[in-house]
């Protein structure tokens, strides 16, 4: 039974708590929409119910349909050439664009990519949503303490990441326009005074574009890198810095002849750069392109 136009406006209002989990348990914008789509269309076939059972009914069937493919998504990202990042998030309309929020940044994703898909459910659900494991469970369609042992391989495997980082905005953004500066400027000194000694430099290409397809580690080889592969690249074809604020946090896009190119976030480790991630892979910046 097709839902009526009120009740259309129950998933409506769930919308984007459903785009939200989806998103951090896929960690693909496209593939987040079509799970959410997907929930709709299977609720125009469910029939009706009662509105006070609608969130559970929505969080319930999305999740599902994301562990599903998850599963299939984790296959293909094994052979996916170089380091997989997610995709690109930027804020909404609705959202306010300059307010961090580190439970969907691109740190936090990455570290998630090593967990099982039950682990990552199970840790999203409890630990950043603030469901009660007995509500995990009914989604999940396990036991409680099964539920709650997930949760304790996640954490342990998140290694100290098992609840999003309060950020200072205004340090944050201070290194964010330092490093940039530096990085435009062409200032290695600047930019090593920015890094921690055991900084990680984390690139996404997917065969579409040059990146390094490892995970680079140590302020001295991060720096030949920058040095090398984006200082001078820059030098050679001029390009544009434009501030975007994407994943809960501040970035810089490279655009060249108005197309993006590269674009730059990291993370914090104290007062230094703990880690960069900078997407390359086309496909992925296709975000950016109106921005």
């Amino acid at each position: 039974m097709r839902p009526a136009m009120a009740d259309v406006r129950l998933f409506e209002e769930q919308r984007a708590h459903l785009a939200r989990l989806a998103y951090q348990l896929l960690g693909s914008v496209g593939d987040a929409e079509d799970m959410v789509q997907e929930t709709f269309v299977r609720w125009q076939a469910a029939g009706d119910f009662a509105p006070r059972d609608a969130r559970a009914w929505f969080t319930t069937t999305c999740t599902r349909l994301c562990l599903d493919r998850l599963k299939s998504a984790q296959r293909q990202r094994r052979e996916y050439v170089g380091e997989w990042l997610p995709e690109p998030l930027l804020a909404t309309p609705a959202e306010d664009p300059r307010e961090l929020d580190d439970a969907v940044s691109v740190a936090l994703l990455v570290t998630l990519e090593a967990l099982a898909p039950a682990e990552r459910a199970a840790f999203l659900l409890h630990d950043v949503f603030g469901y009660e494991f007995a509500e995990v469970a009914r989604i999940l369609a396990l036991k409680p303490a099964h539920c709650r042992q997930l949760a304790v391989r996640a954490r342990a495997r998140l290694r100290g990441r098992e609840h999003p980082r309060a950020v200072d905005r205004a340090g944050y953004e201070r290194l964010s326009h330092a490093f940039f500066a530096a990085l435009r400027g062409g200032d290695l000194e600047g930019l090593q005074a920015l890094l921690c000694e055991d900084v990680r430099f984390h690139a996404d290409g997917g065969g579409k574009a040059s990146a390094a397809r490892r995970v680079l580690a140590g302020r001295p080889a991060v720096l030949r890198f920058l040095e090398r592969a984006v200082i001078a690249g820059q030098r050679e074809v001029p390009h544009e810095a434009r501030d975007v604020w994407f994943n809960g946090a501040p970035g810089v896009v490279l655009y060249a002849d108005g197309a993006p190119v590269s674009a730059f976030q990291f993370e914090l480790a104290g007062e230094r750069i703990g880690a960069i991630y900078v997407h390359r892979n086309p496909d992925k910046l296709a975000a950016f392109a109106g921005v």
